[in-house]
């Protein structure tokens, strides 16, 4: 954070305070990890919740997987939630379904209360994604459009084994 006001010492307390919050909230960790899951899930959860841990500003981040936001029972009752974003008349954000749990945690934590999402509003969510349509809702992964490149290497590659297997076996087969 860098203040620009004209008073060097309000600056100065405002910058060492945000430091010190920066800190105790370990939010440069926080968005590390919310911008590869932007990238590799393409789109980034995270709560602002308050943390009693902390002294004075009880401001705290917590980073979601984006599978924790959903509707686990379907879109099929309520108008205007589409995969865990509720949806006011005129398309504004009004809250997320978020899941206290992830949906493939542990096996001993599956019960009822794991699929029952808590409703929070959007003001206490942060949604990263890159909106690369109009009317999209949620985000879409960066490597999405590369998904094919990676299979036909793989049919290259396994053609190419095959090949030299068949190769190999032919010339044992002439050289006897």
């Amino acid at each position: 954070l860098r203040m620009l006001t004209g008073n060097r010492a309000f600056n100065q307390l405002v910058e060492r305070e945000f430091f010190k919050w920066m800190q105790r909230t370990q939010l440069r960790r926080k968005l590390w990890a919310m911008c590869h899951s932007r990238t590799g899930d393409g789109e980034s959860f995270a709560v602002l919740q308050t943390n009693p841990a902390f002294p004075d500003v009880q401001l705290d981040v917590l980073p979601i997987e984006p599978e924790q936001c959903q509707s686990p029972y379907g879109n099929f009752v309520e108008s205007g939630l589409i995969d865990g974003v509720h949806y006011d008349e005129f398309n504004n954000i009004v809250a997320y379904d978020i899941l206290p749990q992830h949906p493939g945690g542990s096996l001993k934590a599956i019960n009822a209360a794991k699929f029952q999402p808590q409703t929070v509003p959007a003001s206490q969510v942060v949604h990263w994604f890159k909106l690369k349509r109009p009317g999209a809702h949620r985000g879409i992964p960066d490597c999405t459009a590369t998904l094919g490149t990676g299979a036909v290497s793989r049919r290259i590659r396994e053609a190419t084994a095959t090949a030299l297997e068949t190769a190999a076996s032919l010339s044992a087969i002439s050289s006897t």
